[in-house]
């Protein structure tokens, strides 16, 4: 993820991409000549020639790499999840709001053209549920966390962005395929509002799938995260007359035209706009946060649903 961040970063206008630092420093070295940047020897060299630091390392040193970092006075974007514990992220959150400094957590989806385009036409009262499948075959997935903190994340920040309610009541069902992981999950959320949310996510599926319904009072949206498309399904409202009778449009399809542009481009661009205006992200640290402790609940109850299955 870290090659990625740094390709974009180096054609970004307004961006400039200093220096490149990682544990490994051969491949420090090689980032960072393919785009014209230094290869630094320390972290802390790094931060003291930079504004900002994108961070793409394990998540288990997500809280103290960037803790780090945002003491040598850099603003940050933390790559998602947050942190690996929620009282890591606690204590994270805390520390950021002491600095004068953005902590933005890369929920990249949320960047997605077609997730914002489908935020501007669905308001939250409007919304009565959602369903998101996040789906990938089994070659090259992180085997280092559950399938939930690798992938589900992405849409466990969605349904708390589409939804904008308190968490009510958790339900969730899972499977460990291939060792002690949760390789495959469904969870049922359900939120104050009433909305309803079905989430599923699966590291041993046969395709790859990157989609969501939202489900309003007038219209069905239909969003492919991966060809960034948004269908709207309206029921109809006109009929025509025939000779023999009436033809009724029982619905209707609109097609969004939404921008082609990387979501990891318009994260980036999100990042430099809050260091500049020192405005908050969209995916503050308070948000990363909000989105690993339904995460961590999910999880709980798939053990819990786990160990009711062994008794």
């Amino acid at each position: 993820m870290g090659g990625h961040h740094a390709r974009v970063a180096a054609m970004l206008p307004g961006c400039d991409l200093v220096g490149i630092y990682d544990a490994d420093p051969a491949r420090a070295e090689a980032v960072a000549q393919q785009h014209g940047a230094q290869a630094y020897t320390s972290m802390s060299a790094l931060c003291a020639a930079v504004d900002g630091v994108i961070v793409a390392t394990p998540t288990v040193t997500h809280a103290e790499v960037a803790t780090a970092c945002l003491q040598a006075g850099c603003h940050v974007l933390l790559e998602k999840p947050i942190a690996a514990t929620v009282e890591e992220a606690e204590a994270l959150v805390a520390f950021s709001r002491t600095c004068d400094r953005v902590l933005m957590i890369g929920h990249v989806e949320r960047y997605n053209p077609a997730v914002t385009a489908a935020l501007s036409l669905v308001a939250p009262t409007e919304l009565f549920a959602c369903e998101l499948q996040r789906l990938s075959t089994a070659p090259g997935r992180d085997r280092s966390a559950d399938i939930i903190f690798d992938l589900m994340i992405h849409d466990i920040d969605l349904v708390l962005a589409f939804a904008q309610s308190p968490v009510q009541s958790i339900q969730a069902m899972g499977h460990c395929l291939r060792g002690d992981l949760i390789d495959h999950v469904t969870a049922l959320v359900r939120f104050a509002s009433g909305v309803t949310a079905t989430l599923t996510a699966s590291a041993v599926s046969q395709e790859r799938i990157r989609r969501a319904r939202l489900f309003g009072q007038s219209a069905q949206f239909s969003i492919d995260f991966a060809s960034r498309e948004v269908s709207i399904h309206r029921q109809g409202q006109s009929s025509i007359a025939q000779a023999d009778g009436q033809y009724f449009l029982a619905s209707q399809v609109e097609q969004l035209l939404v921008p082609n542009r990387e979501p990891l481009a318009v994260e980036q661009d999100h990042f430099l706009h809050a260091i500049r205006t020192g405005s908050t992200p969209m995916t503050s640290a308070e948000a990363g946060l909000q989105a690993l402790q339904l995460a961590h609940a999910i999880q709980t109850a798939v053990h819990t649903q786990l160990a009711e299955c062994v008794v």
